[in-house]
C-alpha cells in the first residue's frame, strides 16, 4: 500500500512540536479556514496549500513525488481572529458596540465557527488576556467577565501592525530612489496597510485607511510610485488555497498565455523541420542476390 507524500514548510521553531489542526473563520471573510496551534507556546501557524498543477515535482531521499504542491505554515497573529469573531458578536446599530461574554463564543457550532477549534483558541491564556487588552473595554458584571470592541484601542493596535519598519524586505524597493523620505515613508505604510487589510473585517479596513486620510498625499504622487506594481515576481502556481483542511476554497488564476515566438525562434524551428536525419547520409547496403 503506497503512502501519499505531502511537503509541509513549517517554522524551525515549531518542526519538531506537535501541531493541532483547528478549522477557524478567516477574520476577513470568515469562512473556514486551516490553522495549526503549537499549544504548548501559544502560537498560532496559518496553513495554505500552494498547488503547482503538475508543473513542479519533490525529489527526496530515495523518493520522487510527481506533486509538486506544498503546505505553507506561517506565524499569524491570533488577535485577527480575535477581531473577527469579536467584531461579528459585538457590533450593534451604528458604530454602537454591545458587550458579550467571549467564552460563550465555545457554544458556537455552525458551517463557519467549530466549538472545539474556538475553545483551543480561547484557552490559549496568554493569548486571550492580550487581544482582551489590546482590543477591549473589560467589566466584571455580575462575577462574570464581559468585554466589547473598543474602536481606539483597536485602532492604535492596527497602527502599530502599520508602521512601516514592518514591511517585508521583498516589497522594500516600492519607490523610485529620487522620493522625498516622508512620502517613501508613506508609501511603506500604505503598503503595510493593504497587508494588514488582507486579515481584516471590511468595517475595520474601511476605518483604517480613514485613519491615515486615505493616503491622499500617496495617492497625489502615484507616479512615482511606479515600482509598487513590479516589486515582486513571483513564480506563480496555477492556484493559491488558504487552507490546506479547506479544497476548493482557493480561487483559480487564469493560465498565463504562451510567449510569443521571436523571429529567430521560429528560424530556428524551420531549419529543424528541413534537417534530415544522420541515417539519411549513409545509405543502406544492398544485399547480393
Amino acid at each position: 500500500m503506497s503512502v501519499e507524500r505531502k511537503i509541509v514548510v513549517v517554522p524551525k521553531q515549531q518542526s519538531g512540536r506537535v501541531l493541532q489542526e483547528l478549522r477557524l473563520p478567516h477574520p476577513r471573510s470568515g469562512m473556514p479556514a486551516s490553522y495549526y496551534a503549537d499549544i504548548e507556546n501559544e502560537v498560532l501557524l496559518e496553513a495554505a496549500t500552494v498547488d503547482m498543477n503538475g508543473r513542479r515535482s519533490w525529489l527526496g531521499d530515495g523518493w520522487v513525488s510527481g506533486d509538486g504542491s506544498a503546505s505553507l505554515m506561517t506565524p499569524t497573529d491570533p488577535l485577527f481572529i480575535y477581531l473577527g469573531l469579536l467584531t461579528t458578536m459585538c457590533m450593534g446599530g451604528g458604530d454602537e458596540w454591545k458587550y458579550v461574554d467571549v467564552d460563550s463564543l465555545r457554544l458556537e457550532t455552525n458551517n463557519v465557527m467549530d466549538a472545539v477549534s474556538i475553545g483551543v483558541l480561547l484557552d490559549m491564556a496568554r493569548v486571550k488576556r492580550r487581544a482582551l487588552s489590546a482590543l477591549c473595554d473589560v467589566r466584571e458584571v455580575g462575577g462574570d467577565t464581559v468585554a466589547r470592541i473598543e474602536p481606539t484601542k483597536v485602532l492604535a493596535w492596527l497602527r502599530r501592525k502599520c508602521d512601516p519598519g514592518r514591511l517585508p524586505s521583498v516589497l522594500g524597493s516600492i519607490v523610485d530612489a529620487g522620493v522625498d523620505g516622508e512620502l517613501a515613508r508613506l508609501a511603506g505604510q500604505r503598503e503595510m496597510a493593504l497587508l494588514v487589510s488582507e486579515y481584516l473585517p471590511g468595517y475595520w479596513t474601511t476605518r483604517l485607511f480613514e485613519e491615515f486620510g486615505g493616503f491622499a498625499r500617496v495617492s497625489e504622487n502615484e507616479q512615482m510610485l511606479v515600482k509598487r506594481v513590479q516589486a515582486v515576481v513571483f513564480d506563480a502556481p496555477e492556484s493559491y488555497a488558504l487552507g490546506v483542511a479547506t479544497p476548493g476554497s482557493g480561487s483559480k488564476l487564469s493560465t498565463k498565455q504562451e510567449k510569443p515566438k521571436t523571429a529567430k525562434e521560429k528560424q530556428l524551428e524551420k531549419a529543424a523541420l528541413k534537417a534530415k536525419s544522420i541515417t539519411s547520409f549513409f545509405k543502406k547496403k544492398e544485399s547480393s542476390a
